[in-house]
């Protein structure tokens, strides 16, 4: 699968903004994305694992929720990591 990494997470990501990563299913996929790059695990993710309440996890263009994220993707499928900002 391909994931895209947009916004203030790029710098976690040596400002890659498409990678491809394996894994059966979407919670694979984020944990093969955390483990090449564990910056950016630690700010994706809380002390249980779990993707942080600020970040909308999309599987080809549908909004998962954290319990959703054991769905099927494969080598075609694109996951997009969407991080909400805030400010004045």
């Amino acid at each position: 699968m391909i994931i895209k990494v947009r916004g203030v997470l790029l710098r976690f990501t040596e400002y890659d903004n498409e990678i491809e990563v394996g894994g059966g299913t979407v919670r694979a996929g984020l944990t093969a994305l955390t483990e090449r790059y564990p910056r950016l695990g630690e700010v994706l993710l809380d002390r249980t694992g779990e993707v942080r309440p600020t970040h909308l996890i999309a599987l080809n263009g549908e909004r998962l929720t954290k319990n959703e994220l054991e769905r099927i993707a494969t080598e075609d499928d694109r996951v997009d990591i969407v991080t909400a900002v805030s400010g004045g």
